[in-house]
């Protein structure tokens, strides 16, 4: 099956039925990602499952601001977030033990080990929220189905799959009952029966209107406009600065001494950031000079 080149999400639903769905496929947008830094093959994949689900979640919760999902754990895994803003930019890393050998398939549960997923809602305007779910199952779509099933109540499935070239995903709800235009009571266990025969060079290389196609030829399904996304770093010299700046005045004047500058490099996109004692000197008067 020919991989098609395609960075964008697009939504669905089913007529006369109360369920809809998402589907996401990303390319450029996921190798920019991953090519920040050599990867495993098994991280490639995790990372790619990470990417397609932010862009999923970004498209379900309306938000102006930032969505993130972090993984935290104590296997050889310590970190793994992705995060998706209003303007569909996304970004992404993996950090872990590097001294260890990761073998080409591994389940998010060994590599996390004993960890957690955060998923944080961060508007420009308004309160931080943060939802804890817990590693139930060994995938990360199993994960988000008891995260849905626990803060919007609404009974959810969604499937994932990443090959280090593309990113993809799947992702049907099941609405409140009044939502229904008839009164279709096999609706949801008959649509998710049938995504449930995907198969993973079907989500990763056919259109969004193809694949509908293939598991819903006898359904009828309503296409809503795409949405293009892509990699983007929300990182800048004056953020980074800001950050530099809460170092304190001490610790600043010794990496001036012991360096020359203040170096910084942006995890996610590899941005080199380098502030020099003339950079600090405006900010923090005669306490940033070493001599």
């Amino acid at each position: 099956m020919n991989n098609v080149t395609l960075n964008e999400i697009q939504r669905f639903s089913f007529d006369n039925s109360n369920v809809r769905g998402e589907r996401v496929l990303l390319n450029e947008a996921y190798q920019e990602i991953i090519k920040r830094k050599e990867y495993p093959v098994a991280l490639e994949k995790l990372l790619g499952e990470f990417v397609a689900a932010i862009a999923l979640l970004r498209d379900i919760i309306k938000i102006d601001g930032v969505l993130s999902i972090q993984a935290k754990g104590y296997g050889f895994l310590s970190t793994l977030m992705t995060e998706c803003d209003e303007h569909q930019n996304l970004r992404g890393i993996a950090q872990w033990d590097e001294s260890q050998t990761i073998p080409d398939t591994i389940s998010l549960k060994n590599a996390l080990e004993g960890g957690y997923l955060a998923i944080t809602i961060q508007p420009r305007n308004g309160q931080r929220y943060q939802g804890i779910v817990e590693l139930v199952g060994d995938t990360l779509a199993e994960c988000l189905e008891q995260y849905f099933s626990q803060s919007e109540q609404l009974p959810s499935r969604v499937w994932l799959a990443a090959n280090g070239a593309q990113c993809g995903g799947l992702f049907l709800q099941r609405l409140p009952e009044e939502q229904a235009k008839e009164n279709d009571e096999d609706a949801w266990e008959r649509l998710t029966h049938l995504a449930s025969t995907v198969k993973e060079d079907e989500l990763l290389g056919l259109e969004t209107s193809a694949l509908l196609h293939r598991l819903y030829h006898e359904e009828a399904v309503r296409l809503y406009d795409t949405k293009t996304m892509q990699f983007g770093c929300s990182c800048s010299r004056q953020r980074t600065l800001d950050a530099v700046m809460s170092l304190g005045s001490e610790e600043l004047r010794e990496l001036l001494i012991e360096q020359g500058s203040v170096n910084v490099d942006c995890q996610f996109c590899a941005e080199q950031y380098v502030f020099t004692e003339s950079d600090l000197e405006s900010l923090l008067g005669d306490q940033a000079k070493t001599h």
